[in-house]
């Protein structure tokens, strides 16, 4: 027997988009193991995949555009030129991927985990990167515009600047029980009277 560990590889029937009868539904591979197999050039637009793990995979230009994949792991996958257009990926974790030229445009990468990733080439444009995890990536060579990179852990003060030079958005704000508060409290904490009150 080998000691190559077998990896649950599903069927290609299991990867096919549901019927044209039901052009509403959205595949759904939430919680799926892939685990490190090649799925180069395969589509998860618009695909359920919350929690799934794609450790290891290559998924070279996979689509994930308009996917929520919430709590995904795509460690040490090599991602090259991939699109995760308007995709949700709140707490998935990219840790040491290859994400070279991938698509993160208008993404939702709240609490993400991209720790020592390469991003060579990636596009961030206007995605939403809050609370992320960055220690260890070099944004230089990455289209950051318009994104969203507040309360970022791991943020050098170096990469800071170069988020800010090519058009990110860094800095704080303070959150409490999840609600976003600005440098003024609220009207009904300090009994003050709203401008809408007069």
């Amino acid at each position: 027997m080998s000691d190559i560990p077998q990896c649950s590889v599903p069927a290609p029937s299991e990867l096919q988009a549901p019927p044209l009868s039901r052009p509403r539904s959205r595949p759904d591979w939430a919680r799926k193991h892939f685990g490190p197999v090649n799925l180069h050039g395969w589509s998860f637009a618009k695909a359920q995949l919350q929690y799934a793990n794609f450790q290891g995979a290559d998924l070279r230009g996979v689509s994930f555009r308009e996917a929520d994949a919430r709590g995904a792991i795509f460690d040490d996958a090599d991602l090259t030129e991939t699109d995760f257009t308007g995709a949700l990926l709140q707490g998935a974790s990219f840790r040491r991927a290859c994400l070279h030229r991938a698509s993160f445009q208008q993404a939702l990468l709240l609490s993400a985990h991209l720790e020592h990733a390469g991003v060579q080439g990636a596009t961030f444009a206007g995605a939403n990167l809050e609370w992320a995890w960055v220690a260890g990536v070099d944004f230089c060579a990455a289209v950051v515009s318009c994104a969203v990179f507040l309360n970022v852990r791991g943020l050098a003060e170096e990469a800071r600047r170069v988020l800010e030079t090519q058009g990110g958005f860094t800095g704080c704000r303070p959150m409490r029980l999840g609600r976003e508060l600005y440098e003024t409290p609220l009207p009904h904490e300090t009994g003050a009277a709203t401008p809408m009150e007069g």
